[in-house]
């Protein structure tokens, strides 16, 4: 009974931190997302105004990179339609909520049926092998 009870305590620390690791590996993962997001759309604004500057005070040059231009207004309204810029910060948060409950879940659920599973297939083989 103590060797049953010793694996459950090993397997319950196991699953806690794996539960622990993939609700940071998948918050983590969608902050990510969401950085890459806001970092473009910040990049492609302020070339944008640079480009505006240009206009301005250079318009034969700003004229001569036309295309460059419509290049960065592409990439721009790209930038702006992203599904991570256009999230309302309540919804965000929301969904990093549920990415840490979820990966948690996850994590914690898929420790324990890897220890049920292999101390099943571990045991039937022990068995055969002994009979």
């Amino acid at each position: 009974m103590n060797v049953k009870s010793r694996w459950r305590e090993i397997t319950l620390f196991l699953a806690i931190a794996a539960g622990i690791f993939c609700a940071c590996y998948c918050v983590l993962s969608m902050a990510n997302n969401y950085y890459v997001a806001r970092y473009n759309l910040d990049i492609y604004t302020q070339d944008l105004q640079g480009w505006d500057a240009c206009r301005q005070t250079e318009p034969g040059y700003y004229r001569a990179n036309a295309e460059v231009v419509n290049s960065c207004l592409k990439n721009l309204g790209a930038a702006r339609e992203n599904f991570w810029v256009n999230l309302p910060t309540g919804q965000l948060v929301g969904l990093f909520v549920l990415a840490g409950l979820g990966g948690a879940a996850g994590g914690y659920l898929s420790t324990w049926a890897a220890a049920w599973f292999g101390g099943s297939v571990i045991g039937k083989l022990i068995r055969r092998l002994g009979l």
